[in-house]
């Protein structure tokens, strides 16, 4: 077959990218091999071929094949104006826009459990105007109080009554541990807050809750409160309705403590185990601020460093779980996992929200989903 006609053309690698790509290739795993490359290609304009990259991703995710070129904006007032109307995003007072990316701070990781409920009834004390709750903790284990209320029924009498607040108290051990001024008008159940009393009955060990109800002024106004009678027969079925009871909210005290020290392994110069690099990019720098309304960056985060076989296990996403499976054949030499290696790459990422012109010159405000790494581990 002739070559004629037919254009010859030859592939030129760059001696610095040829050895960076070289290192990459050698490893079973590309994230590993980011930081070598990124210091082969520090003083060859790697810093440029990264933001080269962060720009094709942009435009993909964006579904536009090239930047849009403006050649008719709207005027600035104008626009300032629409989006405060339409409170798309926030002006701020030196007119730059601001606009809250979806999720933040969250990621796209599940919302945490919501707290159990615990509702336990009023037993009549061993004292007039006494009431007793048995709170005792199902699981027996150490739980954070979130929410805890005692409701109570104030019942008014239909002579002796005048318009106005009475106060009513809850006792225990001679101490005043919730106070609240009620409307005497009618009849209604009331609650009083008491999550520090069920916390410190808790930490101290189960056992049961005993409330002394005082209301001074209570008789005065012809108010009673509708507490559980000492002989449950001289009860109305009214009465029963209204029987006193205590709502508390408990969340697990390690799920709280987890909520609060998890924090991303952030790559620092120091480790070589697998983190997140951050990386910034500023739109105005790369000339892209025209059509990109908001955000005023892109924070272009990545995964990179090595990873042993002990942090195959670590963490609580399925691809951690996924992880210690591939990771638990693969140290016993069963095949095809004995050649596998693991990875660095996201665990948890965030969505972006841009406002930006698009090819037909109109404003879009799109939530850019997975755009932001905010962890990274082994897979």
């Amino acid at each position: 077959m002739s070559n004629r006609g037919q254009q010859s053309f030859r592939l030129y690698i760059r001696p610095d990218y040829k050895r960076s790509l070289e290192a990459a290739v050698s490893s079973d795993c590309p994230s590993c091999s980011l930081p070598q490359v990124r210091r082969n290609l520090s003083s060859s304009g790697g810093q440029s071929d990264m933001v080269e990259a962060v720009k094709r991703h942009i435009l993909n995710m964006l579904h536009l094949s090239a930047r849009p070129n403006l050649t008719q904006p709207v005027p600035r007032a104008a626009l300032l104006n629409a989006i405060k109307k339409l409170h798309v995003a926030h002006v701020a007072e030196d007119g730059s826009v601001e606009i809250q990316e979806d999720g933040q701070g969250t990621g796209n990781s599940a919302p945490p459990e919501p707290p159990s409920e615990i509702i336990t009834f009023g037993e009549p004390g061993d004292r007039p105007n006494t009431v007793t709750f048995d709170i005792s903790e199902e699981d027996g284990g150490s739980s954070l109080v979130e929410q805890a209320n005692v409701w109570i029924f104030l019942k008014m009498s239909k002579v002796n009554r005048f318009k106005g607040k009475v106060m009513l108290r809850l006792h225990r051990d001679e101490e005043c541990v919730s106070e609240k001024m009620v409307d005497t008008r009618r009849s209604g159940w009331h609650t009083l807050a008491i999550p520090h009393t069920v916390q410190t009955l808790l930490d101290s060990g189960s056992r049961p809750l005993r409330l002394w109800v005082s209301c001074p002024l209570c008789p005065e106004a012809g108010a009673a409160p509708v507490l559980t009678p000492a002989n449950d027969e001289l009860a109305t079925g009214r009465d029963q309705s209204h029987r006193p009871f205590l709502m508390v909210a408990l969340r697990p005290r390690e799920e709280v403590a987890q909520r609060r020290v998890k924090r991303a392994l952030q790559c620092d110069g120091k480790i070589r185990i697998c983190c997140k690099r951050e990386f910034y990019v500023n739109f105005k720098d790369i000339g892209w601020s025209d059509w990109i309304i908001a955000p005023s960056g892109y924070h272009a985060n990545y995964c990179e460093g090595d990873c042993p076989n002990h942090m195959a296990s670590i963490g609580s996403s399925p691809l951690s779980f996924h992880s210690t499976v591939i990771n638990h054949y693969r140290m016993r030499g069963y095949s095809p996992f004995q050649n596998i290696k693991s990875c660095c790459v996201p665990t948890r990422l965030r969505a972006m929200s841009m406002l930006y012109y698009n090819e037909e010159q109109k404003i879009i405000k799109k939530d850019i989903q997975n755009m932001i790494v905010e962890e990274c581990g082994c897979s």
